[in-house]
């Protein structure tokens, strides 16, 4: 595993990066960054098949990029600037919580991704889902039974999408914390369906 920076809009965004094959691009949640992938030893469990980009994306309370503020379709565009200064085309993209909000601006805006997983996305507004329908990108929605962030009731608002939903039972709103292992095998199987 790598640390690397790239430029971004003029601003310096950090990532790592490890493993070969398709590339796969883990963002994070508000209160964590990349090292949170590797610190609970997903990032290494994906590395293994795939060329894995753990981002610090420009907001939270840990990143190490350079911080701007935003309303969250706009990091979703930073997002698509942030890709193409990787040289990354159309990755399936891996957002918890506020990245998960982001991943889904991401893609009602119609910019590319093979596939998407989010987990615990907060801010499902009515305009957000409205701006979501039609979009064809297979989508992963994961929820932990205990979230009391994200209720996983929320999983609902999602129905009628291409979206394949998952409770991880005994999990809180960090599921893929709580439940490493399961989330890992979740995902591989959805990304060998769709990817």
């Amino acid at each position: 595993m790598k640390e690397e920076y790239v430029q971004v809009g003029g601003r310096r965004v950090r990532y790592l990066t490890g493993g070969a094959g398709r590339p796969l691009v883990l963002l994070h949640g508000w209160s964590f960054n990349a090292d949170t992938w590797v610190e609970s030893g997903i990032f290494d469990a994906f590395a293994e098949r795939y060329a894995v980009y753990a981002v610090d994306m420009p907001y939270g309370l840990r990143t190490k990029s350079e911080r701007f503020r935003a309303p969250r379709p706009e990091y979703a565009k930073y997002l698509r600037q942030l890709l193409d200064a990787l040289g990354l085309a159309d990755p399936p993209l891996v957002g918890p919580s506020a990245s998960g909000e982001v991943v889904l601006w991401y893609l009602a805006y119609r910019l590319p991704a093979r596939a998407a997983v989010v987990v615990g996305p907060v801010g499902l507004t009515a305009e957000l889902l409205k701006a979501l329908e039609g979009v064809e990108t297979p989508v992963l929605a994961l929820w932990g039974e205990l979230d009391d962030v994200s209720p996983p009731a929320n999983a609902q608002l999602l129905r009628g999408r291409n979206v394949k939903i998952v409770i991880l039972q005994g999990a809180r709103h960090a599921a893929y914390l709580d439940k490493p292992r399961e989330f890992v095998e979740v995902v591989l199987k959805f990304l060998e369906s769709v990817y």
